[in-house]
């Protein structure tokens, strides 16, 4: 780090953010370090229009589940509950939900991987709740306890923000789901 350009300031600053631990350092050369805040991968407060985006585009994804569950069409409606809606919109507002149980310093890891260690138990079973195998009929409750726990997740985001959760969305939608699911099949 002998070079003083602007690479060298945002190498330096990135290290920081991320964290190190110097082992041997014979030549002085890491005197010059910033001290460590492991910042770089802490959950970042959503804007009130990341916040209400991501539950526009969760609860309208849901009607492709419901209509990919109601044709018998699994392997859609599977991408759809568990990659899109999980992975997009649940993971992301559980993330949310953690950062604000801790205040916003700490990090859940990729992927959801630490997500048990961080969230209560009753919270942790009810997102477990959601995983299932094949069947049909499993899917269409993992879609609504999924949808459960997605508004109990953002109802306590919005709240600790202090933006306005946008439950006239969430009643058409659900009301949809509810007569998608009822539908006789021809």
């Amino acid at each position: 780090m002998t070079k003083n350009d602007g690479w060298s300031r945002t190498r330096t600053k990135y290290i920081a953010q991320n964290g190190y631990q110097i082992l041997l350092d014979k030549d002085q050369l890491t005197q010059k370090l910033k001290t460590p805040t492991y910042s770089a991968f802490l959950t970042q407060k959503p804007t009130e229009e990341e916040y209400l985006e991501l539950i526009n585009d969760f609860w309208w994804d849901t009607t492709y589940v419901a209509k990919g569950l109601w044709r018998d069409e699994l392997y859609f409606a599977k991408f759809m509950l568990d990659s899109v809606s999980r992975f997009h919109y649940l993971q992301k507002m559980v993330e949310w939900y953690i950062g604000v149980q801790y205040d916003w310093k700490v990090n859940p890891n990729k992927h959801g991987r630490w997500f048990k260690r961080y969230l209560d138990e009753e919270t942790w079973i009810e997102l477990e709740s959601t995983f299932v195998g094949s069947n049909i009929e499993d899917n269409w409750t993992a879609l609504f306890g999924m949808a459960d726990l997605f508004t109990k997740l953002s109802a306590k985001v919005g709240q600790s923000l202090g933006y306005t959760y946008p439950s006239k969305v969430e009643e058409k939608i659900r009301e949809y789901l509810l007569q998608v699911r009822r539908l006789d099949r021809c």
